[in-house]
């Protein structure tokens, strides 16, 4: 006869929905199989769940028997080229938990995805992961990043893992942030949205400093984009500083036509006023094209439905409804009986 240990007394947890999301699962066997290790981890803690593949319409196929497979997957297609932030921000917004898990599968697979979830919901925070190692060349690389990171207002560690865990209510302040494909990567540095450090076992073998050049290349210019104000606040000093010295400049010719009665020909004058007008102009483009940057960034986030197709449906919230032996009485057939009753009817199981 079996004998029964501890873990046959553990419920599952019904007061929490989690919803963990994938942006960028790759279509081969392995990411399949730590998806599946990860929807079973969950099952065994949380008895409502939901997992969120975000997929291009090329790799749609690739992906359908693992639909079929695992229970509570919704499937999100969106088109060849989206880039890997917008990705992440289109699975966000699509998660429904109480609790949600943007994962990277190559992290997770050998990461503890119930602790960190609990680690999130336990400090009220926007759980980080990383292994606590720095590599000096890494951080080398990454110092341009960390030092407009810092003067965008987002923290940016080369040493966090890309997947981030946080309750609901913080997943609500960051899509409502200006930039929210940057937040969900790199939190901002906001006292609303606190962050706390989860340690993680094992450092992942694909996050090299050579490695996503691509990647750091789109962080980059989005970072220069989002630190338009900044940049355009910095020329329009820099072009009064260049007006009143342009002025000072002609009060000093003034001065010398008075002064001097020979004058050397202008070529010194010449010359030092192109160089002025060259730097002037050249600041005053680098901020103009930021700025039209910035306005089309905002264009297209405002734009229409960014998912073609969502493939596998599921009323999350009905399955809990029934699952919990919950019914609710509708306002109209109150009304058709004689008004409005705010009780509900029915018990919970």
């Amino acid at each position: 006869m079996h004998e029964p240990i501890a873990a046959d007394f553990v419920k599952q947890r019904e007061d929490t929905v989690v919803s963990i999301c994938f942006a960028t699962p790759k279509a081969n066997a392995k990411t399949f199989e730590t998806i599946r290790k990860v929807a079973a981890a969950l099952d065994e803690v949380y008895r409502f769940r939901e997992t969120i593949l975000v997929v291009e319409d090329h790799h749609r196929d690739a992906f359908l028997p693992l639909v079929e497979d695992v229970r509570d997957v919704r499937l999100f297609v969106v088109r060849k080229g989206t880039e890997y932030y917008e990705r992440r921000v289109i699975a966000a917004e699509e998660a429904i938990g109480d609790l949600v898990l943007i994962a990277q599968e190559d992290e997770v697979a050998d990461l503890d995805v119930c602790a960190f979830l609990d680690h999130a919901e336990s400090a009220n925070a926007i759980a980080l992961a990383n292994c606590g190692k720095r590599q000096p060349i890494k951080t080398l690389l990454s110092a341009p990043f960390i030092a407009l990171g810092r003067l965008a207002g987002f923290a940016v560690y080369p040493s966090d893992f890309q997947s981030i865990a946080m309750p609901r209510t913080l997943l609500n302040h960051i899509l409502a942030h200006d930039e929210p494909r940057l937040a969900l990567r790199y939190p901002p540095r906001d006292p609303r949205l606190p962050t706390s450090s989860f340690k993680a076992s094992n450092e992942v073998s694909s996050r090299g400093a050579f490695k996503d050049i691509g990647r750091r290349m789109q962080l980059l210019q989005t970072l220069l984009v989002y630190l338009t104000p900044i940049i355009l606040s910095a020329v329009a000093i820099s072009s009064t500083i260049l007006t009143l010295l342009g002025l000072g400049y002609a009060a000093w010719i003034i001065g010398a036509v008075i002064v001097v009665d020979t004058l050397a020909p202008g070529w010194l004058t010449t010359n030092i006023m192109l160089a002025v007008s060259a730097v002037f102009m050249g600041v005053s483009t680098l901020g103009l094209s930021l700025g039209l940057q910035h306005l089309l960034r905002g264009q297209n986030r405002e734009k229409g439905e960014r998912v073609s197709e969502e493939v596998n449906r599921i009323d999350l919230f009905g399955k809990v409804a029934v699952d919990l032996n919950v019914e609710l009485e509708s306002e109209d057939w109150a009304r058709k009986n004689g008004g409005f009753d705010p009780q509900t009817k029915g018990s919970a199981g």
